[in-house]
């Protein structure tokens, strides 16, 4: 597989740094993206980094080529964005590289319904790109910008609205991260009633207080400030908002699938239908689907690949294994802010303490691991899904899953990296290790295809 010789899409848009991804390539993909989706109108929204200013210019600039009106929101988290491209039936781009880090440059790119679009979609995009096929407009024809930095409100609202119950004095701290979520959480949650202290909650595009992505390692003031302060709570967002971490009312942080398990617990209390998650996801969400009578459809990595399999309906919720989970009711995108207010809400209203809703998860391990490839990694992969693709507990839509009885494993070849990713999870460590061990041999075989 060669690469097309520009930042093309991956699971979730183009990701870059300022080196691939130049204003003279975003003036062009975004005039493609207007003639590939004929919309007369594109809402443009962007995150805290220093770049966000440079390329939102250069984003307007490809639109008004491509015939379409910009409409700027400023900055803004994604979940606020696809909410509003759903609400008002427009697509949306969004200038943000999430968890990356500050020198990364990305543009997510979703349709008038909200849905981010897939590797595939993109690839419409791209032949565009590439035929030079987009439209342009002429000089009496340019569509005039417009600016609507107010649009955040609308999302507060509705934030406001999915939460049934006031937060009843519940002290929670929140770490913004330097990100978009600093525009509204902290302000949503003291109009529910929570106690409210912040960390990082200025807008700054350097992550001073903190890497932006929230890993265990990188929100150690978290957890210092929660044991401090005896708080029932923290909660960390990354970089755009659409994902959160938690630390419960010990001090422990909270793993991104038993975040993602514990939402699924709660939306399935509420709403009919299955779950949709990735191939790379926990048996915890089986297990809890099993609890509620309800099944769990596989899906490539990639939160667009979830949204777009939940747009095909019969489904009460869909997410990641990282803390990045879909309340439909709102919009069709992950939501880290509406996330961490409905597990706070769940907290307030049953009295439960989020360590003990924790301790009450299934238990499993986990072993990650990744063995060095080239390009051929690729072709690997291949050979092994053509291989297995007839078993039945086999799982070949994106790298190889087997599923056991007590477990399962994948190998997946990294889309950006020069590695083939290796996971095991099981009851025990030792049983996920002889599960990482089956697919290294399963490997061995198929390297030299």
């Amino acid at each position: 597989m060669s690469a097309p010789g520009y930042p093309a899409f991956g699971t979730n848009g183009i990701r870059s740094t300022l080196d691939g991804i130049t204003p003279d390539f975003i003036v062009k993909i975004c005039a493609s993206f207007a003639t590939w989706s004929s919309a007369k109108q594109v809402l443009v929204a962007r995150d805290t980094r220093t770049t966000g200013e440079l390329v939102e210019g250069a984003v307007a600039s490809g639109l008004l080529w491509g015939g379409a009106q910009p409409v700027l929101l400023g900055v803004l988290p994604t979940p606020a964005v696809e909410y509003l491209s759903k609400k008002r039936g427009v697509p949306s781009i969004i200038i943000t590289s999430s968890h990356n880090p500050p020198e990364w440059v990305a543009l997510k790119f979703n349709d008038e319904k909200g849905v981010a679009l897939t590797k595939e979609r993109g690839r419409e995009i791209e032949n565009i790109y590439e035929s030079r096929a987009w439209k342009t407009s002429t000089w009496d024809r340019i569509p005039k910008i417009i600016r609507d930095e107010l649009a955040i409100n609308e999302y507060k609202q509705v934030l406001k609205k999915e939460c049934k119950n006031a937060l009843k004095e519940i002290k929670v701290i929140i770490d913004c991260g330097n990100g978009t979520a600093g525009k509204i959480a902290p302000y949503v949650f003291k109009e529910l009633g929570a106690k409210v202290i912040t960390l990082n909650a200025q807008e700054d595009g350097f992550f001073p207080g903190r890497n932006s992505e929230p890993t265990e390692q990188n929100v150690g003031d978290l957890i210092g400030a929660v044991k401090t302060m005896k708080a029932d709570l923290g909660i960390a967002y990354d970089g755009d908002g659409d994902r959160l971490a938690l630390v419960d009312d010990k001090g422990n942080y909270v793993l991104g699938d038993k975040v993602f398990a514990i939402a699924v617990d709660i939306i399935l209390n509420e709403m009919e239908g299955d779950v949709v998650t990735t191939v790379a996801t926990s048996n915890i969400i089986r297990d809890i689907a099993a609890k509620h009578g309800r099944k769990v459809k596989y899906v490539k990595v990639g939160a667009p690949y979830i949204a777009e399999e939940m747009e095909k309906g019969g489904y009460a919720t869909g997410g990641e294994e990282v803390g990045g989970i879909i309340w439909p009711n709102a919009h069709p995108g992950k939501d880290g802010i509406l996330s961490s207010i409905k597990i706070t809400e769940y907290l307030a209203s049953t009295g439960k303490k989020l360590s003990e809703i924790v301790d009450a998860l299934p238990k499993y391990e986990n072993v990650k691991i990744k063995i060095p490839f080239g390009n051929e990694r690729f072709g690997l992969i291949r050979r092994m899904q053509e291989e297995f693709k007839e078993r039945e507990d086999a799982i070949t839509i994106d790298g190889v899953r087997i599923d056991f009885e007590d477990g399962w494993c994948i190998a997946r070849a990294s889309g950006t990296e020069n590695y083939v990713r290796v996971f095991g999870e099981a009851k025990t460590k030792e049983r996920a290790e002889q599960l990482v061990n089956f697919m290294k041999d399963e490997i061995e075989k198929y390297k030299l295809g």
